[in-house]
């Protein structure tokens, strides 16, 4: 008997580190934003810059280098699908920061607006929770909804890797994840008592000439 596992979804896992001085100083950066924020937001969910007004984090001149490091990250994950980086600019729609407390998590949720996302790990103690993607439709689901916790519990199946509707990904600081932007993902609850700090942004893959095409 042969498994054959096809129509992947691609997600890259690499690290970008940076001086610990550089470190202190974004993460002073973000510290301040997040003192100027004025308004209020669940208290269970991690703060999130985007939605309080600091959505162009790597715009600002002390992120030069991360997002240097970060776009050329992304580029190799295009190289990755086989897609001609001389052909492609990138487009950052939005970046910011995130900041996670204890016990704070980030519902599942996707970004629909642009093509590819990432996030970045700056501040990243042990126990602070890892991200998780989620398939609302596993292309092996031979019955609706029978890859979901209570088929579990009840003992119709056991977890394996041809029919996981989640996975988890505990990275470490200074790990990067670079996923489409349609994937479903959130974050697990955060256990160290320290604060979680992440940079995540959204890009859109912009042609240089687009002749002849439709799209991008």
């Amino acid at each position: 008997m042969k498994i054959h596992n096809i129509f992947p979804l691609t997600i890259v896992h690499d690290k970008i580190e940076i001086s610990e001085e550089e470190r202190a100083k974004l993460v002073d950066s973000i510290f301040s934003s997040h003192a100027q924020s004025n308004l209020k937001h669940n208290p269970e969910n991690a703060w999130t810059g985007d939605v309080h007004g600091f959505e162009f984090l790597l715009k600002q001149p002390d992120f030069n280098n991360i997002a240097s490091l970060i776009s050329k990250k992304i580029f190799e994950y295009l190289k990755v699908l086989s897609i001609n980086t001389e052909t492609i600019d990138l487009y950052f729609q939005r970046s910011w920061a995130t900041i996670t407390d204890k016990e704070q998590k980030i519902t599942f949720h996707t970004h629909s607006q642009s093509n590819i996302s990432f996030a970045y790990y700056l501040l990243k103690p042990t126990n602070s929770g890892g991200i998780v993607f989620r398939s609302s439709d596993p292309a092996n689901a031979i019955s609706k909804n029978i890859f979901v916790r209570d088929k579990l519990e009840k003992g119709l199946l056991e977890t394996n890797p041809y029919n996981a509707n989640e996975a988890i990904f505990d990275t470490e600081q200074d790990s990067i994840l670079i996923f489409p932007s349609k994937s479903s993902h959130g974050t697990m609850p955060n256990k160290s008592g320290k604060k979680r700090i992440s940079i995540s942004g959204d890009v859109s893959l912009m042609l240089k000439d687009s002749k002849g095409f439709e799209h991008l």
